[in-house]
């Protein structure tokens, strides 16, 4: 491949690169601004690396299915790997295809619509809490209210405990602090090891303590209660098909806590961003009020109900088109690769942002514009493959993607049959902070229908 071009390198200072412009701006913005000024497949320097900007489809097919042997996380997944250690998203090679095997089997629709119930039930109990907050015109934190939301989910669903109770507040806010810790690290350039004492690093080191203890209880709870129905119980009895084997208690631990963080920070995003748009976008949250009156009249949801909401179901994947909650992805080439005509040299980083992806003009006409009816069932057949990835593509795809699009259809549909939040139409930015954010607080009204 040596006749090839090597992928185009701006003009940019010596040493430090991109990393001055890219701290003031941040990285979500930085990567549009490249993409909008140099194309579809360009490099950047971040101090002594490179680091190649994939923004076609075609390129990240090659990387995350044509090729993806060839691309492993790498060092760019250590961070995660203090607070998730060898989960689904960090690990590789064999350990990551053994867990995939006996961790898939949980993860089918069939057993994922199994959680559809339970979901409700909370929700029922959330609306209920909701009760005092509405048509008081008191502005509620959007992503406060979604959080616990979230939570109180992914905690019923891994543990069979609600983790927004009273007794359970002291969990909750570890879990909370160790994504904030990581996503806070995700940003900076310089971080010190976590064996030194810094105030930031006793803190993590206690919140860890504290969710291992928990999670240790709670694998110790449920190998003794084999038969409560939740995630837990389904991880402790899976086996891997071709071995027979099953997980030990820390690699239990490691998916357990992947699973947790990336099933209660990515949802609340992603429903505080639909509730924006669908605010900013009057039309189209009428529209979805609509179909929830006519297929549910008031009653409580069931599986067979919520396959008929078909654009709810659209406004949930409009909402990860425009704001996918992973905003970006990074792999290393282990060996030289060519993509898009350029040479890819082995051990180059590699990035590619779903939120460029989704606004490709090529592929998504007027791409700014919130319009659910893009994912009407013959236009999704036509799309191409990689040019919508909001839980990425290929082998690695999100394992826990149905779930996560049950939930959300579950809480538009309950939240449509009795309220609706109100905010101002005004433009808000997003930024790139572990998940895609809103670059400030949405604090919404609670009305009544």
């Amino acid at each position: 491949m040596s006749n090839l071009q090597p992928i185009p390198l701006p003009p940019t200072r010596r040493i430090v690169g991109a990393l001055p412009k890219l701290r003031r701006v941040g990285m979500l913005s930085y990567m549009i601004h490249h993409w909008q000024t140099h194309g579809d497949i360009s490099a950047m320097k971040l101090g002594p690396r490179q680091m190649a900007l994939l923004s076609h489809p075609d390129y990240v097919h090659q990387v995350l299915v044509k090729n993806q042997l060839n691309y492993q996380k790498g060092t760019n997944y250590d961070k995660l790997r203090l607070l998730l250690g060898n989960g689904l998203v960090t690990s590789e090679y064999e350990l990551w295809r053994g867990q995939r095997r006996i961790m898939q089997p949980s993860f089918t629709p069939k057993n994922t619509l199994g959680f559809a119930d339970m979901m409700v039930k909370v929700m029922e109990k959330i609306l209920v809490r909701w009760e005092t907050m509405a048509d008081t015109n008191t502005p509620l934190d959007m992503q406060a209210e979604m959080m616990r939301l979230t939570m109180s989910i992914i905690g019923e669903a891994m543990f069979s405990v609600d983790l927004s109770a009273d007794e359970h507040q002291g969990i909750g806010r570890a879990f909370g602090h160790g994504f904030e810790h990581i996503t806070d690290n995700t940003g900076r350039i310089f971080i010190p090891p976590p064996s030194w004492p810094t105030p930031r690093n006793r803190r993590f080191k206690r919140t860890l303590e504290t969710l291992d203890s928990f999670i240790g209880e709670q694998i110790a709870h449920g190998r003794r209660h084999p038969n409560q129905p939740n995630l837990l119980n389904m991880l402790l009895s899976a086996q891997d098909e071709e071995t027979g084997k099953g997980m030990d208690d820390k690699q239990l631990r490691d998916e357990v806590m992947t699973l947790f963080f990336a099933g209660f920070e990515t949802t609340a995003r992603t429903l505080g961003w639909a509730y924006y748009l669908l605010t900013q976008n009057p039309e189209a949250y009428a529209k979805m009020h609509a179909e929830v009156d006519e297929v549910l009249q008031g009653a409580r949801p069931t599986v067979a109900a919520l396959y008929q909401l078909p654009y709810t179901r659209m406004v949930a994947d409009e909402t990860l088109r425009l704001y996918p909650a992973t905003g970006i992805l990074a792999r290393q080439a282990i060996a030289e690769d060519e993509i898009g005509g350029y040479h890819m040299p082995a051990g180059m980083i590699v990035a590619f942002s779903p939120h460029i992806l989704h606004r490709h003009p090529d592929f998504w006409p007027n791409p700014e514009a919130f319009m659910p009816e893009r994912f009407a069932p013959e236009k999704v057949a036509a799309m191409h493959k990689c040019a919508y990835i909001p839980f990425s593509t290929g082998p690695r795809v999100c394992i826990g993607n149905n779930f996560a699009l049950l939930e959300i259809v579950v809480v538009l549909a309950m939240v449509a049959q009795k309220y609706e939040w109100r905010f101002p139409r005004q433009e808000v930015g997003a930024e790139l902070h572990g998940t895609t954010r809103p670059e400030k607080p949405l604090y919404m009204t609670l009305h009544r229908r």
